[in-house]
């Protein structure tokens, strides 16, 4: 929800040329200056949170990225995990997976998990 009205208002501010300066806006559609042209962001996107656990995977030259979040679209995990997904799931110098949770996992579950993150975090 937030997110929709963030990008509502930036296109309103805009049209009528005031500036906005939304506390947390992270939606990756506001990075377009052209469109969002009066927005100054306080805080980065999400997208941008992404590009920096890049470089950060890339500085220790890990290969294997395994993300956890939990599976609701309207979480904060949900707004991280989708733009890394983006940048990690079609670039072939990684293997990447996305695993995801109900919001209350069983023992069993977590066990499960635990054994994914191992087998798919070994090797080179």
């Amino acid at each position: 929800m937030c997110c929709a009205v963030c990008i509502i208002s930036g296109y309103i501010l805009s049209y009528w040329n005031r500036p906005f300066f939304p506390e947390w806006c992270g939606d990756n559609r506001l990075d377009d200056s052209e469109a969002y042209d009066t927005m100054v962001r306080m805080a980065g996107s999400w997208g941008g949170v992404a590009d920096a656990f890049k470089v950060v995977i890339d500085e220790y030259g890990w290969k294997h990225v395994v993300l956890i979040s939990d599976d609701k679209m309207s979480s904060s995990c949900w707004y991280v995990a989708k733009p890394m997904s983006d940048m990690f799931e079609e670039d072939d110098n990684y293997t990447f997976t996305w695993l995801r949770f109900d919001a209350d996992p069983t023992d069993k579950e977590l066990d499960d998990y635990l054994q994914q993150i191992r087998a798919r975090t070994r090797g080179d």
